[in-house]
């Protein structure tokens, strides 16, 4: 089964492409950007997520930061 929410809400019913986790309308035929502007925006949309992710792991405070 794919596992990818439907609009509805519901888990997708589909299998799951060989050797993939979802199924061909939800990504399993994917094989990722091809063209240079396509990877440069793949590429900046992963920078601005690991810098998010990683500013929401940062400890807030000074007395946190000391305890490490």
């Amino acid at each position: 089964m794919c596992g990818a929410r439907t609009r509805k809400g519901t888990p997708c019913r589909a299998k799951s492409e060989p050797g993939k986790r979802r199924c061909r309308f939800h990504g399993g035929c994917s094989t990722g950007p091809r063209t240079p502007e396509g990877r440069e925006r793949i590429a900046e949309a992963q920078r601005r997520r690991w810098a998010a992710w990683r500013a929401a792991q940062k400890p807030s405070t000074a007395s946190e930061r000391e305890a490490i």
